[in-house]
């Protein structure tokens, strides 16, 4: 067995070696830091100057309007030259002409120039010699009128500052203080599995003594029992607030449904219709299990439409169609917080997509829509129309029959054919009791030509006419009513 003695000699502990491998990284990134400091200094120091320029090119605008106004370029020169004696540049002012009125350099004269500004800006340009010019501008507005234009021009200032040893001293001495921190934690478990494999050794060499072994493997073991019930604790968390969410959105689609604001039962109906569709494409459970939730919150999102569109019985206004078509996106930004609704979010935000490119809110088309939200779609939309239309409910082949005209512009022909099969093999029964509720046009996921034209009705004037008021009363604060 070799003996800890000669282990230790063969070069420097892991502790070691780590402490050092950190000092010599806290250090290249305070040198680091300490570089890019004295840039920063740098930059802000001409930010700094640049700002300066701005207040005193408008201050100097302010002074020189009623002296260009009345033509006093006397009072206007001398404004001008303690302008250029604080700034060490030059002044231009220009008349509402764009004729040079005065230079402070006496090399542009009466040239004639254009008016660059009217609120104000900064541009930086480069002399032949290279040298970075900062021109200010800043109008001149006398009696509300612009009657001119002042213009800084002004050598940027570089301050070079080869090293800011304030940013390099504080990163040293705080990256030191962790590099400190961490060597001590580090040997003190270094120490604790150094005795752990001294053990280890003693007990392989048939020698007696393997107690301290036992405790540190004891506390490895704990450390991970607490990591182990840690995830267990955050799953089961996360499991207990997407079920509350859930509750909580079913809830209020009930409260929807109760409200008669969307049809009773549209998403339990819709829900054991995409079973069947999904039993012959044999989903795995969670994706299936996915499905069944969304359609159960098929209707989620129409809890952020204002309740005059869900109740309006005669056609809508494109405005109002928009509105309507906008609920999935509703209902996909209220469940997308959660981590384990993030698949239905998505499967409810596409259910009004279109096979040919033309739906909301993303236009995908063909297989880039969802296979989810595909099934979605066909089982809602056959739900609404044995259930509900805008004159009575359709029996079931006449629904097919409408749904068949729109394969391959709406519907996956091939899931819609797949779907006319089941429903074909097992009708569903013909209940007269059933909820009947009459909808608007645009709760179906496509729209008739007729329904197009019906939904938007121009005034004389051939605009759309859109009741602002009732929107302004729908849109406001319940607590500002109070």
């Amino acid at each position: 067995m070799v003996s800890t003695n000669e282990r230790k000699a063969r070069g420097w502990s892991l502790t070691l070696r780590l402490s050092v491998a950190l000092a010599a990284g806290a250090f290249f990134v305070a040198v680091l830091l300490g570089f890019l400091g004295a840039d920063r200094a740098d930059s802000e120091a001409v930010r700094r100057d640049a700002q300066q320029d701005v207040q005193l090119a408008a201050a100097l605008a302010a002074r020189a309007a009623p002296l260009l106004d009345r033509g006093d370029l006397m009072r206007l020169s001398v404004l001008a030259a303690v302008a250029r004696d604080q700034t060490g540049g030059r002044v231009l002012v220009l008349d509402r002409g764009g004729r040079v009125v005065l230079d402070t350099a006496l090399m542009l004269g009466d040239r004639q120039l254009s008016l660059l500004t009217e609120q104000g800006f900064q541009r930086t340009t480069e002399r032949a010699d290279g040298v970075e010019v900062r021109e200010t501008l800043a109008p001149v507005a006398f009696g509300g009128e612009r009657i001119g234009e002042v213009r800084l021009q002004r050598d940027v200032a570089r301050y070079a500052l080869g090293f800011d040893f304030s940013w390099f001293g504080l990163v040293l001495l705080c990256s030191l203080s962790l590099v400190a921190t961490a060597a001590i934690m580090g040997h003190h478990w270094s120490a604790r599995v150094r005795s752990a494999t001294d053990a280890l050794i003693r007990l392989s060499a048939g020698e007696v003594g393997g107690v301290a072994g036992d405790a540190v493997e004891g506390e490895l073991q704990d450390l991970g029992s607490a990591l182990r019930e840690m995830e267990r604790g955050v799953q089961d968390g996360l499991q207990r607030v997407g079920d509350g969410y859930v509750a909580m959105a079913l809830q209020l689609v009930g409260g929807l449904e109760r409200a008669r604001l969307v049809p009773p039962g549209h998403g339990e109906r819709t829900a054991q219709l995409a079973g069947r569709l999904a039993d012959r494409l044999q989903l795995l459970p969670a994706d299936r299990s996915d499905l069944e939730l969304a359609c159960r919150l098929v209707d989620l999102g129409k809890a952020w439409v204002r309740p005059s569109i869900l109740q309006k019985h005669s056609a809508l206004t494109e405005i109002e169609q928009q509105s309507l078509q906008h609920h999935p996106v509703h209902a996909q930004q209220q469940l997308e917080c959660v981590p384990a609704l993030r698949r239905v979010a998505r499967i409810l935000r596409h259910q009004l997509e279109r096979y040919d490119g033309n739906g909301s809110p993303d236009a995908l088309r063909g297989d880039r829509i969802p296979l989810a939200s595909r099934v979605l779609s066909i089982a809602a939309s056959f739900d609404l129309l044995t259930t509900c239309a805008a004159d009575r409910p359709l029996d079931w082949q006449s629904a097919l029959q409408q749904m068949a005209a729109a394969r391959g512009e709406v519907f996956d022909p091939w899931l819609l054919e797949l779907f006319e099969e089941e429903i074909r093999r097992e009708p569903p029964p013909a209940d007269d009791a059933r909820p009947v509720m009459i909808v608007p046009t645009g709760s179906l996921p496509w729209r008739h030509a007729e329904a197009e034209a019906a939904a938007v009705e121009p005034d004389d004037d051939g605009d759309v006419a859109v009741d602002e008021l009732e929107v302004m009363l729908d849109e406001r604060n319940p607590e500002d009513a109070s």
